[in-house]
């Protein structure tokens, strides 16, 4: 009888137990709506007005570099034209790709147009599949196309893809020690001259 007794009480504790942890979960999602919500939205309009009005990514520091130029052997350091005021072209290349075949010719009018107020450099030594490019490729690609701005040999091969870029022809802009522009593929003269305007 006890034991009966024992078991309704137990099985009552355990109903009011439920029914106050009933009461306190909906009490609780009474208390997420009522201010939960109203506290989220708040917040997602402070972060869309801060990023879309007050937020500004600044352009991202070149890394600098030392290298030797393929035909002449003569040695170019980024620290003498990326804080020299001007605009530096810059090209990322590889001689068996068709795209920077083609982008020579661009190249060569951007260089006879703008030689005078733009530094530009091309820069190779990269891998296209299993081919990677030696000096020797850079110099007869330069020669080929008859290039005359300098062809840098890249020995390590890792400057274009600390420049952020993975396909070729890859082309950066650099003032001031920043890349302000940047972009990969093939670019037409008036695309390539109309980001040098702005900086000029």
């Amino acid at each position: 009888m006890a034991s009966k007794r024992k078991r309704k009480m137990e099985q009552k504790a355990i109903k009011e137990l439920d029914s106050k942890m009933e009461a306190r979960r909906a009490a609780f999602n009474d208390n997420l709506w009522r201010y939960g919500l109203p506290i989220g939205v708040s917040i997602m309009l402070l972060l869309v007005v801060y990023f879309g009005f007050f937020y500004t990514l600044g352009p991202a520091s070149a890394d600098e570099w030392e290298l030797e130029e393929a035909e002449t052997g003569e040695i170019y350091k980024s620290s003498d034209y990326y804080n020299n005021g001007r605009v530096t072209l810059v090209e990322f290349f590889h001689s068996e790709c068709g795209y920077c075949q083609q982008q020579t010719d661009v190249l060569n009018e951007i260089h006879s147009n703008y030689s005078e107020q733009v530094d530009m450099f091309a820069i190779g030594g990269y891998n296209l599949g299993s081919n990677s490019d030696s000096k020797n490729d850079i110099a007869n690609f330069k020669f080929k196309y008859t290039m005359t701005f300098p062809h840098l040999y890249d020995n390590h091969g890792e400057l274009m893809r600390a420049y952020g870029f993975s396909s070729y022809p890859a082309l950066a802009l650099i003032k001031d020690g920043e890349i302000v522009y940047s972009g990969s593929g093939l670019k037409s003269y008036s695309e390539l001259s109309s980001e040098i305007d702005k900086y000029l």
